[in-house]
């Protein structure tokens, strides 16, 4: 049974407890690393500048509640050449999230329109609370 290692643990208790929620959920049968939960100003304008994010108001960044309403989960192991593993586990995160009953977004699909070709940013490891 996979299960998360201690540094992708420790990244995804700095997100809000519905992600953290989901992402217990689905570790336990589809192996995945957590890449990012929070993150500090300095890391998003690093990342933003770099052109890997674009906004410096990501929900990685501590929210009113205190946690990140963001996180980059990637199935594991990580193959970055490997595209379709990425929409793969895109559709597994969305189907679980919405079997707990948690309204997420994501990077492959930011509009949520199930339509994957009219993204003009593709982030496929990123994830984010709807509010």
């Amino acid at each position: 049974m996979p299960r998360f290692g201690q540094t992708s643990r420790i990244r995804l208790y700095t997100c809000h407890p519905e992600l953290q929620r989901l992402f217990e959920t689905i570790v336990f049968k589809h192996d995945c690393s957590v890449i990012y939960g929070v993150r500090t100003k300095e890391e998003q304008r690093r990342l933003f500048d770099v052109g890997a994010s674009k906004t410096l108001k990501s929900k990685h960044l501590k929210q009113h509640d205190g946690w990140s309403h963001g996180i980059d989960v990637a199935p594991y192991p990580i193959d970055w050449n490997n595209e379709k593993r990425f929409y793969w586990f895109g559709g597994i995160v969305q189907a679980t999230a919405e079997s707990l009953g948690i309204k997420i977004r994501w990077g492959g699909d930011w509009d949520s329109d199930d339509n994957l070709d009219d993204q003009k940013f593709m982030d496929l490891v990123h994830f984010e609370l709807v509010e």
